[in-house]
This record gives C-alpha cells, structure tokens and sequence, in this order.
C-alpha cells in the first residue's frame, strides 16, 4: 500500500481552516485542483454521514468523489473515506486524516495523509492535486483574511 504526506502551514485562522473542508461555500471555491472547478457539492457534516463532490475539468469531463466522515474534532482533526465513483483506478477506497493545530506564530499547520493506494502512480497523483488544492485554499484564506 501507498500513502503520501503534506505538511503545510497557511496564513489563516483555526476556525476558517477548518470550515473550508466542510463549507460549501469555501469548498466549491478551492476543491478542484488545477483548472478544474467544482460543480456540485452534497455534504452531510457529522460522523457517519457521507458527502458528494462533483468536479468538471476545461474540457467538460466530470468526476465525482465521494466518501464517509469517520472523525470530526472541531479545528483538531478530520478523517474520511475517499473514493472516486469511476473506478478508472485500481485503489477502490482510501483514507484521508487531516490534523489541523495553530502554530506559536498564529499561522495554521495543517498535516494531511492520505494512504490505502495500490500504486505509487496514484498516490503521486493525488499528492500533486491535494497540493494544487491547498495551494487555492492558500490563496482563498489570505483574501478571508483581508476582510476580517
């Protein structure tokens, strides 16, 4: 099994770091790596519950991921089941955790893993598309805090 690791640390509250996993408002606009944009979004917030996430790149092809929250600890963690509904890759489901701690700077140290990819093809895709992804999520969290 494969599995990559991201440790990034954003210019941002705890608060809206967190929220921007689970809002729809904030996910549609930086969940989609590269030019790709969100089109739909269906998120039951709570253990348990499953969400939906619809993604369409410039030439009009859509994917959609979906998935099932296991942990939610306000502003500390995140963990959910991951899988794309179609099933062009081998890796049928995987886990992302997310630990999410305010560094002594203030900033926000966000550590991503995500493991359970039966090639290394795969995991590197993902690990350049959750890059791409937080680097939008970089990017949204400096204009949130201009205006706050």
């Amino acid at each position: 099994m494969h599995e990559f690791k991201i440790d990034v640390t954003l210019d941002a509250s705890l608060p809206f770091v967190f929220a921007a996993f689970h809002e729809p408002e904030y996910l549609s606009e930086w969940f989609a790596p590269g030019d790709c944009s969100v089109t739909q979004l269906m998120i039951d917030f709570k253990e348990g519950g499953r969400y939906r996430i619809k993604m369409m790149d410039p030439s009009g092809i859509e994917m959609s991921l979906t998935g099932e929250y296991v942990t939610i600890l306000a502003n500390e963690q995140l963990s959910f089941s991951w899988a794309w509904e179609d099933d062009m890759e081998e890796s049928v489901m995987t886990s992302v955790d997310i630990h999410f701690e305010k560094t002594e700077e203030g900033n926000i140290r966000l550590v991503l893993i995500q493991q359970g990819f039966l090639n290394k093809q795969e995991c590197d895709q993902h690990n350049y598309a959750w890059m791409s992804c937080l680097e939008k999520l970089a990017v949204l969290a400096t204009k949130k805090k201009s205006f706050n």
